[in-house]
C-alpha cells in the first residue's frame, strides 16, 4: 500500500505539541513493523523554512525521493483572514499534488492546521478518486466554544474543518472517546479507535536512565506534566493541594514540568502566594528532556492530570508507564487511559480533587500497589498496536475504494482541476503557476552535479581554478553506485536565473542556447550537488537556488579549501575575510555536508562546529589533491638559470603574506651573511599585500644573482624549475593542502616545511621532509643548514609519485557519491526542527565575566611598512576561556570582541583610535588561536609616540588586561 501524509503538522506549533509527537511516532510505529506500506509525506513550500527543518527532521527516516514539495499561496491563518481565495486555491493544489502522487489512500493527519499560520491541510474532494482518511484528536473547542472559538472568523473556520469528518472516507480516532464523539458530531460511522503509545525517546529514557545530582525539591512531591492553559485546569490541582490536610500537605511539594509562558506561569506562582502556601514549595522547571522526565515521573509519589478534557492523554500513560502513581480526571479520555476508577475525579470540583489526592498520598503501600496495575495497564497500549490497527482499515478502505474507482488518468484530473479553479477570482497566471508548483517532476537518472562558476568566468589560473579544471576534466562521465548509473554535470549559475550544464573541459560554450530556458537545470531528490569552486562572491544567489534545491530533497556538499580566512585574517585581503565569512555561515546553512582538501582542513572545521556549538548534523570528509607532471623536461634557459647555484631552493606559489615569503628571505640572508652559496627561486604571481616584499626582492642585492622571481610562468617552465632544484622550501604560516609539496613529490625533490598539521599530512606517505619551527626564521635557517651540511645519502629523496589528477577526481566523487564520510558532526545536545538560519553560537549576547576573557597575545610579524602612512603588526590571540568571542552580537555588536591599539608616547599619554577596530571574522573557539592584523598610522611616530599597546576589547564593556606593547 502506498500511504500518503499530510505532513504540514511539522510545520506548524503543532510539531511541538502533542500532534507532532503523535503523527511522528504513528509513522514511526508503521515504517517499523509494515515493511509492505510505502509511506510518502508531503510538506509545504509556502513556509520553506519550516519545510526545510521538517524535511532534514523526516529524513532520519523516509527516503528524499518520498518526501515531496508543493506551495501553499494562503496569506494567514483561516482563523484569521477566514475562507480567502487564496486558501481555496491552495486546498485545489493541494489535492491536484496528491492526485499527481496517486497514492492508494491519504491521510490528513491534522485537519484543523492553519486558523493562526500558513497551512493548508488536506481535505476531502472529488479531484481524484483517491480515499482520504483523517487523524481526530478530539473536539474540544466544540465543547468549550467560549473559551476557543471567541471570534466570528475563528468560529467559521472551526465549524467549516469540523463539518468536513463527515466527508472523510475514514476517521482514525486517538481514544474511544474520540471516536463516540466524531461520530456524534460528524454522524460519520467510519471511524476505528487505533489507540496510542509511548515514543522511543521515551522508552529509550526509561531503559537508559539519566543519573540526576539531587530532586527538584527536598521534599516528597505531586507532579504536574503539561501545558498551562486554560482547559489544563492547573488552578483546581493547585487549589485541591491547598486543601490537605495541614500534616500532609506539608510533607509535600508541588512541582510543574512543561515550557510555560512567563505569563500563565506567573498566574499559578501569585495563585500559590495567595493561598498561603510557602514559596519554596512550588517549583517550576520548564521544559525537560525525556530523560529528565522520566527522572521526575519516578521520583514523584503522585502525578496529576486535572485537564477539564483530554482526547488521550499521553501523560497520563508515561507517567503510568514509569510506575508512578496517577490521578485523573473523570472525563474524556482519561479512564480509558487510567482504567482505575478509585483514583478518577471531578475536574470541576475541587474537593473531589483534594479527595482522591489525599487517598493516594496517605497510604503509600495501597499506592505502590494501584501503581503496579497501573504499570501493567500502560503496556496494553503501543505504538506498534496503533499502526497496526490504523494499517488493517487504511487497507480495507484503500481497497475497497480500488474496486470501484476508475483509473486517475491525468486528463481526467485535470479536467476537476479546471473545473475547480473557474470559481476562483485570482489571475490565471497566478492559478497557473500555483498548479504547476504541485505537480511532481519529473525523475531522470541519479546526478553529480559540480560548481565551476568562478573558474568558468574568469581562469585566474592560480590554486583553485588548477584544482576545479584539474577535477572537471578528470571526472569520468558517469559513476556506477549501488546498482544505479550517476551521470557527471559540470555546472554555472551567476545570478537567480539557475543553474546550466558547461562543458566539462570549462570552455566557454559557443551554442546561443546554452543558457536557455530549456537548458536550465532542474534539482531533484536524487540529485548530488557538489560546490566545487570558490564562487563565493555568488552565495547570494547560490543560497536561494541551493535553498530551493534542498527543498526538493538534493544533497549539498561544499568544498572546504581552508578556513585562512576565518583564522588568519590579518594574512588575507581585508575584503576577504568578511566575504568569506558570509559565505562560510551560508554554506553551514544550505549544506548536508563538507568535503575538505585535507584531513586538518576537516579536523579545523570540525573544531568550528563544536566551539559554536553548530545545532544540526553535519556530515565531513575530505580528499587529496593530486598532480600530474609525466612530460618530458626539456631544458631551457629558466632550467640552467636555477642550477647556476652549488646549492637551490624553491618556493611555488602566489606571492602573498600567508605563504612565508619574507620569512624564507631572512633565513637565506643569513646563509648568505655567513658566505654560504645558495640559490633561491620563488615562482608565482604577485597578490595582495606583498608590494614591500615585491620592492625587497627587486632591490636585493642578490637578486638576479642567487635570488629569482619567475612570474607567471607556464606548466613546462614550472617543471623545469622542479627539475633543477635540490629542495622544496614551504614556508607557509597556514595552507589547505600544499599543492607543491605534491608536485615537488613528482619529481623526488626533498621538502623543507613549516611544522603545520596539512604539511605532516601531505607528506606521512613517505616523502622525505624536515620540518622547521612555523613563523621562524632562525628554525627554517637552521634546517638549510642541516640539509646542505648533511651527507647525500642522508637527505636522499625517497621517490613519492603522490596521486595523479585522474585519482584525485575519482576519490572525490567515490566519496561524495558513497557517502564515505571522515567524521559526522552531530552536536551534544540533539533538537529537533532546526531553522538553518541557526548557526549556534555565533553572536556576542552579553558581557562576559573575568574568567571568560583570559586569553593571550603575542606578536608574530611586524612592524610591515607597508606604505609611507601605515605600520602594520601581525599578532596572534589564543582563547584561553570556555567561551567563544565573536565580533557580532545578538543586539547589534554592541558586546562584540574585537582587538585595537592604544597609542602611548615617551610621557605616557594615550591615545585612543576612533573606529580603528581589527574584528574577529567568524568566531574564536575556546582554545584555538586567530591570526589579526593591526594597522597603525604612521604618523603618530611622527608625532613623538614610542609604543602601542595591542588588545583586546568589548564593546560596552571596555578594555581588558595584559596588552601587548609593540614599539612604533
Amino acid at each position: 500500500m502506498r500511504l500518503w501524509i499530510d505532513g504540514q503538522c511539522f510545520q506548524t506549533a503543532s510539531k511541538w505539541r502533542g500532534i507532532g509527537r503523535y503523527v511522528q511516532e504513528w509513522l514511526l510505529g508503521i515504517i517499523d513493523n509494515h515493511p509492505d506500506v510505502e509511506l510518502l509525506v508531503s510538506l509545504n513550500a509556502g513556509m520553506p523554512q519550516d519545510a526545510l527543518a521538517a524535511r532534514d527532521h523526516l529524513q532520519q527516516w523516509l527516503k528524499p525521493a518520498n518526501i515531496f514539495m508543493w506551495h501553499g499561496v494562503a496569506d494567514g491563518g483561516e482563523g484569521v483572514d477566514g475562507y480567502s481565495e487564496k486558501r481555496r486555491l491552495s486546498e485545489i493544489a493541494l489535492a491536484y499534488h496528491v492526485a499527481c502522487i496517486n497514492p492508494d489512500i491519504a491521510v490528513s493527519a491534522s485537519p484543523f492546521e492553519g486558523m493562526r499560520d500558513r497551512a493548508v491541510p488536506l481535505v476531502p474532494n472529488d479531484i481524484s478518486s483517491i480515499p482520504v482518511a483523517s487523524i481526530f484528536y478530539d473536539a474540544i473547542p466544540y465543547r468549550y466554544p467560549e473559551q476557543y472559538l471567541q471570534s466570528s472568523a475563528t468560529r467559521a473556520c472551526y465549524e467549516r474543518r469540523l463539518g468536513l469528518h463527515a466527508k472523510f472516507d475514514l476517521n482514525l480516532c486517538i481514544s474511544d472517546y474520540s471516536r463516540r464523539e466524531c461520530i456524534e458530531i460528524s454522524e460519520n460511522a467510519h471511524a476505528i479507535n487505533m489507540l496510542a503509545g509511548i515514543s522511543k525517546d521515551f522508552k529509550d529514557a526509561i531503559d537508559h536512565p539519566e543519573l540526576r545530582s539531587s530532586r527538584p525539591t527536598p521534599k516528597r512531591f505531586v507532579l504536574y506534566v503539561g501545558g498551562l492553559d486554560w482547559r489544563k485546569n492547573v488552578e483546581s490541582a493547585i487549589a485541591a493541594f491547598a486543601q490537605l490536610p495541614e500534616d500532609l500537605r506539608t510533607q509535600y511539594s508541588f512541582v510543574l514540568a512543561g515550557d510555560h509562558p512567563k505569563a500563565l506561569l506567573r498566574e499559578e506562582e501569585e495563585r500559590w502566594r495567595k493561598l498561603g502556601l510557602p514559596q519554596q514549595d512550588f517549583a517550576a522547571l520548564g521544559h525537560v528532556t525525556d530523560s529528565q522526565l522520566v527522572a521526575l515521573y519516578k521520583e514523584a509519589d503522585l502525578a496529576i492530570q486535572p485537564s477539564l478534557l483530554e482526547g488521550f492523554g499521553l501523560t497520563a500513560l508515561e507517567a503510568m508507564t514509569c510506575g508512578t502513581l496517577v490521578i485523573a480526571s473523570n472525563t474524556g479520555a482519561l479512564p480509558e487511559v487510567i482504567g482505575d476508577r478509585e483514583f478518577l475525579f471531578n475536574p470541576a470540583d475541587v474537593a473531589d480533587i483534594a479527595r482522591v489526592m489525599r487517598r493516594a498520598l496517605s497510604n503509600r503501600e495501597a499506592a505502590k500497589t494501584a501503581a503496579a496495575r497501573q504499570q501493567s495497564r500502560a503496556s496494553d497500549f503501543s505504538w506498534a498496536k496503533t499502526a497496526a490497527i490504523a494499517v488493517t482499515a487504511l487497507k480495507d478502505v484503500a481497497g475497497k475504494a480500488a474496486a470501484l474507482r476508475d483509473v486517475n488518468s491525468q486528463a481526467r484530473v485535470e479536467k476537476a482541476v479546471l473545473q475547480k479553479v473557474e470559481k476562483i477570482g485570482l489571475p490565471r497566471d497566478f492559478v497557473s503557476e500555483v498548479l504547476a508548483r504541485s505537480e511532481i517532476p519529473s525523475s531522470g537518472k541519479p546526478r553529480l552535479i559540480v560548481d565551476a562558476t568562478s573558474t568558468y568566468r574568469v581562469d585566474h589560473k592560480t590554486g583553485i581554478q588548477r584544482v576545479v579544471k584539474n577535477i572537471c576534466a578528470n571526472l569520468p562521465p558517469e559513476r556506477v553506485v549501488d546498482g544505479q548509473s550517476v551521470e557527471l554535470v559540470v555546472a554555472y549559475s551567476d545570478s537567480l536565473d539557475g543553474w546550466f550544464p558547461v562543458l566539462k573541459t570549462l570552455e566557454k560554450a559557443k551554442d546561443a542556447n546554452a543558457f536557455s530556458e530549456d537548458a536550465r537545470l532542474q534539482f531533484g531528490a536524487d540529485d548530488r550537488i557538489l560546490m566545487l569552486d570558490s564562487s563565493w562572491e555568488f552565495f547570494k544567489y547560490h543560497y536561494k537556488t541551493l535553498h530551493a534545491a534542498r527543498l526538493r530533497g538534493a544533497t549539498i556538499v561544499s568544498c572546504l579549501y581552508d578556513t585562512v580566512p576565518l583564522r588568519f585574517p590579518g594574512f588575507c585581503d581585508p575584503g576577504m575575510s568578511p566575504t568569506f565569512s558570509v559565505w562560510f555561515q551560508a554554506a553551514l546553512a544550505y549544506s548536508n555536508a563538507f568535503i575538505c582538501i585535507s584531513k586538518a582542513v576537516a579536523d579545523e572545521l570540525i573544531t568550528i562546529l563544536e566551539g559554536i556549538r553548530f545545532p544540526r548534523e553535519m556530515k565531513i570528509g575530505y580528499w587529496h589533491l593530486g598532480a600530474d607532471f609525466n612530460q618530458a623536461i626539456v631544458r631551457t634557459d629558466i632550467a640552467e638559470q636555477v642550477q647556476s647555484a652549488r646549492h637551490n631552493f624553491l618556493m611555488v606559489g602566489t606571492l602573498e603574506p600567508r605563504k612565508g615569503y619574507a620569512l624564507a628571505l631572512d633565513a637565506l640572508e643569513r646563509l648568505w651573511d655567513e658566505g654560504r652559496d645558495v640559490g633561491l627561486t620563488i615562482v608565482g604571481k604577485q597578490g595582495w599585500g606583498v608590494e614591500h616584499l615585491i620592492r625587497r626582492i627587486k632591490q636585493h642585492r642578490e637578486y638576479g644573482e642567487r635570488l629569482f622571481w619567475l612570474n607567471g610562468i607556464s606548466d613546462e617552465k614550472l617543471q623545469q624549475a622542479y627539475a633543477g632544484s635540490d629542495a622544496l622550501i614551504a614556508a607557509s604560516y597556514a595552507e589547505g593542502f600544499g599543492l607543491p609539496i605534491v608536485e615537488a613529490a613528482h619529481f623526488g625533490k626533498a621538502v623543507i616545511a613549516s611544522d603545520i598539521p596539512v604539511f605532516r599530512e601531505v607528506t606521512a606517505g613517505g616523502q622525505n621532509c624536515q620540518f622547521f619551527t612555523s613563523g621562524s626564521s632562525e628554525s627554517l635557517a637552521a634546517m638549510i643548514r642541516s640539509f646542505l651540511d648533511t651527507a647525500p645519502s642522508s637527505f636522499e629523496p625517497v621517490t613519492n609519485n603522490g596521486i595523479s589528477w585522474k585519482e584525485s577526481a575519482e576519490e572525490l566523487q567515490r566519496i561524495v557519491l558513497t557517502d564515505d564520510w571522515y567524521r559526522i558532526y552531530a552536536p551534544g545536545d540533539k533538537k529537533a526542527y532546526v531553522p538553518i538560519t541557526d548557526m549556534g553560537d555565533i553572536k556576542m549576547a552579553g558581557p562576559l565575566v573575568r574568567g571568560d576573557t583570559r586569553h593571550k597575545i603575542e606578536l608574530i610579524e611586524g612592524p610591515i611598512v607597508a606604505d609611507n602612512r601605515t605600520l602594520k603588526y601581525i599578532v596572534r590571540v589564543t582563547n584561553l576561556s570556555p567561551k567563544p568571542w565573536a565580533s557580532a552580537g545578538t543586539a547589534g555588536d554592541a558586546f562584540g570582541v574585537a582587538a585595537s591599539y592604544r597609542v602611548l608616547s615617551a610621557d605616557g599619554d594615550i591615545s585612543y583610535p576612533d573606529n580603528d577596530r581589527s574584528r574577529i571574522p567568524f568566531v574564536l573557539p575556546p582554545g584555538d588561536s586567530l591570526y589579526l592584523g593591526i594597522e597603525i598610522p604612521s604618523e603618530f611616530k611622527r608625532k613623538g609616540a614610542a609604543f602601542a599597546e595591542i588588545g583586546l576589547f568589548q564593546e560596552s564593556a571596555g578594555w581588558w588586561s595584559n596588552p601587548l606593547q609593540v614599539p612604533l
